[in-house]
């Protein structure tokens, strides 16, 4: 098992895969952590454990 690279981008922009955006603790592909980077709003959070209870399907 290995890990992909994925450029997220500068400093500036890593808020987009801290705690409560779209690519925090989701066990996503390549292609699938670059959509959900460019989903993320710095104003919008996501309900506080929504991975934990996606993940528990």
């Amino acid at each position: 098992m290995g890990f992909d690279y994925v450029d997220v981008g500068s400093l500036a922009v890593s808020w987009k895969f801290e705690r409560a955006k779209p690519a925090y603790c989701f066990p996503f592909n390549r292609q699938q952590l670059q959509e959900a980077l460019m989903q993320a709003q710095r104003d919008i959070e996501l309900p506080e454990n929504l991975w934990n209870k996606l993940l528990q399907i």
